[in-house]
């Protein structure tokens, strides 16, 4: 069956819908774009390579030792940004949930405990209503992560969207920002070395000697042992004829056509105009390395049309870069992919996903009476804060759970790294998960009226 988001190539299945193995955007403006940001760097290693470096030591050291590196830097994170699945919400992603003990409902309980009320010493459930969790029409109603955004370009909602960059023919999020950084960064690097080039060619070309016309084909006869040329004789191009039979031709060969290649004008034009677009690119995405925040989550911020869902998960790390300190590190200048600290990718991305889930919109239990059970159920409240913008719904746990959490309460379960990230094993897990846990537990035998 056909799949109008995918392509099939050399046995895979391409492309940004649900179904597709390798991630690979298809617009055509996409494509376009990143095929002109691969033509422009091999266009300009062309031209520098035969127009630029010879009889220059200079420029071959910069050529060899700064171009080519940062040069190969740029098309590396092309690529990645390119290829790599920009946070894409899968088909099946469901909510996490943070299971956590309330301080003032573990007083609360105590103080009644202590009082004798009528319920048992037990608190009463909340009453807060529970939101809707968000889903995207436009994705299958798929489960929306608070930090997700509908981008209609792939046709899929991203997480920590940024915005759809035809210049890497894809939509930027948060597993390949840091890409679309550094392809920013390394273009502006190759535009600065061939301008830097342009400029000691044009200083390498700009000395001329005057020879008589005997003198000329000695020269001539060296260059051409040399495989170069000083540029034409007979008063033509490169050539200035004097009195008296005086010709001034260029002092180093290759110079005679360097002012007037359409190549060598194609790299200036095409470097200068990179180099503005990158910088002015690269300014707009500081903001975001230094907060951790999209843009459209930045706009919203910014108009007071946002709450606490595009907050940063943690301080502990950079969102942008991954690895264990936010602080600035070798890692965040290399296109290698993102790492989290162990258990915290899930975190950021906002979203529970396991390829064993089914392949259709997430449908939470209808659990409602069992998430806020009747009063007269001997159970103690217990808070389970869903991931949702901190949405608070109540659960309710046996008597000795609630003593274990009152003697190690857990203050700040997210923003923990000394827990050791393992969040899938204290804390974070997917609503079925608590809501099955609920349903199979045994209810307390009825009460009989004599």
């Amino acid at each position: 069956m056909s799949d109008p988001g995918t392509i099939y190539f050399f046995g895979g299945r391409f492309g940004t819908s649900f179904h597709a193995e390798k991630w690979l955007s298809l617009d055509a403006c996409g494509l376009a774009g990143v095929c002109c940001s691969w033509g422009v760097h091999f266009f300009a290693l062309v031209v520098i390579a035969s127009k630029l470096l010879s009889n220059s030591p200079l420029a071959a050291v910069i050529f060899f030792f700064l171009y080519i590196p940062a040069a190969f830097l740029a098309i590396a994170s092309l690529y990645k940004a390119w290829t790599t699945d920009p946070g894409a919400v899968p088909l099946g992603a469901r909510p996490l949930t943070v299971v956590r003990r309330s301080a003032s409902e573990l007083s609360n309980g105590s103080s009644n405990s202590a009082s004798g009320g009528a319920d048992g010493g037990l608190s009463s459930p909340s009453t807060k209503p529970r939101r809707a969790m968000r889903r995207c029409h436009k994705c299958n109603d798929n489960y929306k992560p608070p930090r997700a955004h509908h981008d209609s370009v792939t046709g899929r909602c991203v997480v920590k969207f940024d915005h759809f960059c035809p210049w890497v023919g894809n939509a930027v999020g948060a597993m390949n920002h840091k890409f679309f950084c550094l392809f920013l960064l390394y273009t502006a690097v190759t535009c600065t070395l061939s301008l830097l080039l342009l400029g000691v060619r044009a200083v390498h070309c700009g000395y001329m000697i005057d020879v008589e016309e005997g003198e000329k084909d000695a020269f001539d006869n060296n260059n051409n042992a040399r495989g170069g040329t000083y540029g034409g004789g007979g008063g033509g191009e490169g050539t200035d004829r004097g009195l008296g039979g005086v010709e001034s031709i260029y002092r180093y060969p290759g110079c005679s056509n360097f002012y007037s290649s359409h190549a060598v004008l194609g790299l200036f034009l095409s470097s200068l105009i990179f180099l503005v677009f990158t910088c002015s690119m690269g300014c707009e995405q500081m903001e975001a390395v230094e907060t951790g925040k999209g843009k459209i989550a930045r706009m919203k911020m910014r108009v007071g049309d946002a709450g606490t869902e595009f907050r940063t998960v943690t301080e502990e790390f950079n969102e942008m870069f991954g690895g264990q300190s936010p602080e600035m590190a070798l890692h965040w200048f290399l296109p290698f992919n993102v790492e989290f600290p162990r258990g915290m990718k899930k975190v950021v991305l906002g979203y529970d996903w396991d390829e064993s889930f089914d392949p259709e919109a997430f449908e939470p239990p209808t659990t409602r009476a069992a998430i806020n059970p009747s009063p007269s159920d001997p159970l103690g409240d217990h808070e389970m804060q869903q991931m949702e913008g901190g949405e608070m719904i109540q659960a309710r746990t046996p008597p000795s759970a609630v003593v274990g959490a009152a003697a190690a309460p857990i203050k700040d379960v997210l923003l923990s790294r000394e827990s050791e990230m393992s969040l899938t094993e204290i804390s974070v897990h997917s609503e079925s998960s608590v809501a099955s846990g609920i349903k199979n537990r045994k209810s307390p035998p009825p009460k009989t009226i004599d």
